[in-house]
């Protein structure tokens, strides 16, 4: 329009329009261009000023603000931090045996042991580009765990290892964490609770005669930690989700799948979108997490179904009917929720218990067995109390599992020497204060679990023995410090599922201890390792007698 505009003009001035030179179209054109490849390279600059200022600014303030506090810690290592040097530690104590001993931190631990003697107990480490501070006094693990102001949320996992739990309690925080937690702890009332110990013994007296058919026809070594897998496994098909053995048994085989999967995700610094790479272990991934939920809507579809939920309108006083009738319960006008869980959000519940709610007792169960294998005067105690509180015959009930004061200190102990999650982690969301330090914002901790259990300063010069007596009058009074015990964690978050393990582990350990004397195996390697959890690396194998 221009143009034509210049050329009526130039005509009747008389002159001779010939529009714009090829050299000035030219021109424009390479404005044009310029500039958009200015724009481009602008928005590079910036991209590249971000990740910059993540992987190598922000860490240098996040370094230079706690050196000036007296914390410091490993030198950090553009983008990958110390992770690479956590993992070559680990595999190198992987590589050396063990003696028959429960001091176990410098192999489960050891680039945590390693640091404490060059840097002390305060200090930090870098994950990535993010700062990790040690927090081994059970004042300020207190106070993290007990706040009530969200000020130390869980920090997010990333996406890869996040598939293991899904959005469950385990990884949840805020005000979704909350509806979860109240909808879930009425399953978990001891009330309900005792209503499973009938299916509980039913289960483990199943897996002791199949033990006792070993035994007799000469082959009394048992490999107990697979053994309680799967026990365990099936008690909390039963009990929590009322599933058949094989369907509990395929969830469980898919999420150890899973966990190998995730495992490798959790020693490794996370790339943001390696997710959506169809490589050969992602692909593994999205398989296994499709066939889990695909699997567990099935069970939702079959409760959804059965004759007691058509006559009553209730799903059952289960977990998994908990879930359902809570979400039935608080569904509002238009079928919209009002605060219940979605299919979605209980097909996630339900893989963290069903991961949960087996590999804690089944590990709890391990470790005492093998503590008592070894240590055979605490097997005599506990064998005499079984026998004197249930008899020879008659298997533990409600009535008399309180009166396991025996059983219960040596499963305190084997949870003190061998807990199952050797650390927990926390962040803190915002710039503030703990103890005495001035905390970034973002920083993350790493409180350490399994050192405070072996710490002398907290359970005296025989802190790394195995001493169930230390219990004989309750927990509180075993340490010097109430947070010095917290195999399940502590405050708000607490584990949900804790007494539910308890129990079971009780009454498996002493129906196993009316019946049975044992002694580990000579083929047994001590070789506890940290695989999410900490478990016995090659197996757990014990050889029995039956008395």
């Amino acid at each position: 329009m221009v143009g034509l505009q210049e050329r009526k003009r130039a005509l009747a001035m008389g002159i001779d329009y010939e529009g714009p030179t090829r050299a000035t179209l030219s021109g424009q054109r390479f404005k044009c261009v310029f500039w958009g490849l200015a724009a481009v390279c602008a928005g590079l600059v910036l991209f590249l000023l971000k990740i910059a200022r993540a992987i190598w600014w922000k860490p240098l303030q996040v370094k230079r603000a706690f050196e000036a506090q007296g914390i410091k810690g490993p030198p950090y290592r553009l983008f990958y931090g110390n992770s690479a040097d956590i993992s070559t530690m680990i595999d190198e104590q992987r590589a050396k045996p063990m003696p028959l001993s429960h001091d176990i931190l410098p192999r489960v631990l050891p680039h945590y042991h390693q640091w404490t003697k060059t840097y002390g107990q305060d200090f930090i480490f870098w994950f990535g580009p993010h700062a990790r501070l040690v927090v081994p006094h059970p004042e300020l693990i207190k106070e993290i765990l007990s706040t009530k102001f969200g000020n130390y949320p869980r920090f997010a996992d990333d996406p890869l290892s996040k598939q293991l739990f899904g959005q469950g309690l385990a990884g949840l925080t805020g005000e979704k964490w909350t509806r979860h937690r109240k909808i879930i702890n009425p399953a978990f009332h001891m009330d309900l609770l005792k209503g499973m110990i009938p299916t509980i013994v039913k289960s483990c007296a199943s897996m002791l005669e199949v033990w006792s058919k070993l035994i007799t026809s000469g082959s009394p070594e048992i490999d107990v930690q697979k053994e309680f897998r799967d026990l365990t496994s099936h008690v909390i098909a039963r009990t929590a989700f009322g599933s058949s053995f094989a369907e509990g048994k395929h969830i469980f085989d898919l999420q150890g799948k899973q966990m190998i999967l995730a495992l490798e995700s959790f020693r490794t610094v996370y790339i943001p979108g390696f997710r959506f790479l169809p490589t050969t272990k992602n692909r593994q991934r999205w398989n296994v997490e499709k066939e889990i939920r695909r699997s567990l809507r099935q069970v939702i579809d079959a409760r959804e179904k059965t004759d007691g939920m058509k006559k009553t309108g209730r799903y059952g006083v289960d977990l998994l009917g908990f879930m359902m009738s809570q979400s039935k319960d608080q569904m509002g006008v238009n079928g919209r929720s009002n605060g219940g869980l979605s299919t979605e959000e209980i097909i996630d519940e339900c893989k963290t218990f069903y991961f949960a709610g087996h590999e804690t007792t089944s590990l709890l169960l391990t470790w005492s067995i093998i503590l008592l294998g070894i240590h055979q005067d605490w097997q005599e105690k506990g064998r005499r109390e079984a026998l004197q509180v249930c008899g020879k015959n008659n298997y533990p009930d409600a009535d008399n599992l309180s009166r396991l004061k025996i059983v219960g200190m040596i499963i305190n102990e084997a949870l003190r020497l061998y807990p199952p999650a050797v650390f927990l982690s926390r962040h803190a969301s915002e710039q503030t204060k703990l103890g005495k330090l001035s905390i970034p914002a973002g920083t993350q901790f790493m409180l350490p679990i399994l050192e405070i259990h072996h710490d002398p300063s907290l359970w005296g010069s025989d802190a790394k023995d195995f001493n169930p007596g230390r219990f004989s009058e309750g927990i509180a009074k075993a340490a010097k410090h109430p947070m010095a015990f917290m195999p399940f964690g502590a405050g708000p978050t607490i584990c949900v599922g804790q007494n539910l393990a308890l129990l079971e582990a009780k009454l498996v350990l002493a129906m196993i201890l009316q019946k049975f004397s044992f002694v580990t195996s000579p083929s047994y390697t001590h070789a506890p390792s940290l695989f999410i959890t900490l478990k016995p690396e090659y197996g757990a194998q014990v050889i029995f007698r039956m008395d």
